[in-house]
């Protein structure tokens, strides 16, 4: 099974999957996510300024290393999943989407026709034409994950319908936002927040769709597992590496005695 369909393959065999949320533009926070032994890995490209020749080189590392990449969208009318996903990405997640008039959007910008209006291209998923490029468009539909985020009280009210949308994948839970549009924000323990993650769980096992949540912590790990999440984004790069950094100045300032 090739990187790109280690995500899709796990999901769809009812396995679990564990994910890195990347921010830094670098292959090699790739490379060592998977020498971790993460499943995949979501390329943001809603909060950062990573720009396409920065994903290309990420997403080429995805395919050596042998993980998935999903890749955060702007918007659901963003050019950016064409090409996120003529660069190889396993597919895209699409912020803040409220609407089940948006997810149709996503979904029409990441299918083929008849369903949707992306465009031909024989590019490195094709071989560059060395490949039934009659039958591409069709296989690219089957293998690629088109992702809701539900991020506000719109988003969660509209939930079933959206789930329902023909050629939406999964969803995601963006717990960070829908704390701040509640009037909590970042406070994704709490109470009002957990019952919004699991309704939208709900949701994707009632459509027959897979569900993905952001672990804020390990004790959130059995909890998102038990209502039936399948895609964990368990750490984010940026944090990691601030822990760890943060780990190795403290143990050397806290050496006794100063230097003679």
């Amino acid at each position: 099974m090739s990187a790109r369909l280690r995500l899709k393959g796990r999901l769809d065999a009812g396995r679990a999957a564990g994910g890195l949320f990347v921010s830094i533009p670098a292959p090699e926070i790739v490379e060592i996510a998977a020498v971790a032994g993460f499943d995949f890995v979501l390329v943001d490209l809603e909060h950062t300024l990573i720009d396409g020749a920065a994903l290309e080189r990420m997403l080429a590392a995805c395919d050596r290393a042998g993980v998935s990449a999903l890749v955060r969208v702007p918007g659901a009318g963003s050019e950016r999943i064409l090409q996120s996903l003529d660069a190889g990405a396993a597919g895209i997640v699409v912020p803040r989407v409220a609407s089940p008039a948006e997810a149709v959007e996503a979904v029409r910008r990441a299918r083929h026709a008849p369903r949707g209006i992306r465009g031909l291209n024989a590019g490195r998923l094709g071989r560059y034409g060395d490949c039934d490029l009659a039958g591409l468009p069709a296989r690219l539909d089957a293998e690629t994950l088109v992702i809701a985020m539900i991020e506000d009280e719109a988003g969660l009210a509209a939930v079933a319908d959206i789930a329902a949308t023909a050629g939406l994948d999964g969803l995601l839970f963006g717990a960070a936002d829908y704390s701040q549009a509640i009037g909590l924000p970042w406070q994704t323990g709490a109470p009002a927040v957990q019952a919004a993650g699991s309704a939208v769980t709900r949701a994707c096992r009632a459509a027959g769709i897979h569900a993905f949540a952001i672990a804020r912590s390990e004790a959130d790990l059995p909890r998102l597992r038990d209502e039936g999440v399948g895609g964990l984004l368990v750490a984010n790069d940026r944090g990691l590496l601030r822990r760890a950094l943060s780990e190795a100045d403290r143990a050397w300032r806290t050496l006794p005695g100063d230097l003679r």
